[in-house]
């Protein structure tokens, strides 16, 4: 059994709700749901009646209340006598992004580094969110439209998507039909992202010349005129000689979500910078922010 479900319990249990729980643990509506599916099944019990006013406890329900209440308390105790390290702004803060080069910070990172000096920032490239799991990373910047149940965050923004090529690659078209146009295709090997998939869902019968499991190679092939891909403005380089391609008509969108761990939800490094990037992100990006 997993305990961190515990708290989702919990907080329903006192809730009533489970908008009201979700709102209070700054999740999902539909996480909160699914923690709680899990928690009665790895019991094998029924723990609430649902009803159209809420949840009220059943009697298997409100014995876990009791000893789930003893476990919570044991936390408290456990997170108060290491309060004092966790308010620390000073130390490392591990931060994953993706690895395929579709999100660059490199100007937030450094603007939070200077408001936060003593804070050291170590930015690891990964695709999937083991490091979080195992602890190995305080943070996670992801692009995914469905983030794991273990974690928690919030959904920062929607990244947009376009067909992007060069300059001289659409100069050189016979016509503007996005069924002339040559893919070449990045392969994400920790299967995070799958764009030969979405590209032959949303395109009949693409004309596929290269595919690369190095991101950073699109980019080169794009630029030397090669053919067409689907990136983000916000992985650009300032200096380019791409284009998008009949951008009202071909866009694309991508949920960006900052994870972490729940064990480490009252780290005030975390919590300075989740405030940070929540509040800034729009000025370093055109991403669509959400309310």
């Amino acid at each position: 059994m997993d305990w961190s479900n515990l708290e989702y319990f919990l907080s329903v249990a006192r809730e009533g709700s489970l908008s009201k729980a979700a709102f209070k643990l700054d999740v999902n509506h539909s996480t909160v749901a699914r923690r709680l599916d899990k928690l009665e099944l790895d019991l094998n019990v029924k723990l609430f009646n649902r009803h159209n006013k809420g949840y009220e406890l059943t009697n298997h329900g409100l014995a876990l209340q009791q000893e789930a209440t003893v476990v919570e308390n044991q936390v408290f105790q456990i997170q108060r006598v290491f309060q004092s390290k966790e308010a620390e702004l000073s130390g490392t803060l591990t931060i994953t992004k993706p690895s395929n080069g579709g999100v660059s910070m490199t100007d937030l990172f450094c603007d939070f580094k200077a408001q936060y000096p003593d804070i050291d920032i170590f930015i690891k490239s990964a695709s999937a969110h083991s490091d979080l799991s195992s602890q190995e990373a305080d943070l996670s910047i992801q692009l995914t439209n469905q983030p794991p149940d273990n974690l928690v965050g919030k959904k920062i923004g929607r990244l947009p998507i376009n067909i992007y090529g060069s300059h001289e690659y659409f100069k050189n078209l016979n016509s503007m039909d996005v069924d002339e146009l040559e893919w070449i295709i990045w392969v994400d090997e920790s299967h995070t992202l799958d764009m030969e998939s979405f590209i032959r869902k949303n395109i009949s019968e693409p004309k596929i010349i290269f595919k690369t499991n190095v991101y950073n190679e699109v980019f080169d092939y794009m630029s030397a005129g090669v053919g067409v891909s689907l990136i983000s403005s916000f992985g650009l380089p300032p200096v380019h000689n791409l284009k998008r391609f009949m951008p009202d008509k071909y866009i694309f969108e991508q949920d960006l979500w900052l994870l972490y761990h729940p064990d480490v939800r009252g780290n005030a490094k975390i919590n300075v910078f989740k405030k940070f990037l929540i509040n800034n992100l729009d000025r370093y990006t055109n991403i669509a922010g959400i309310n």
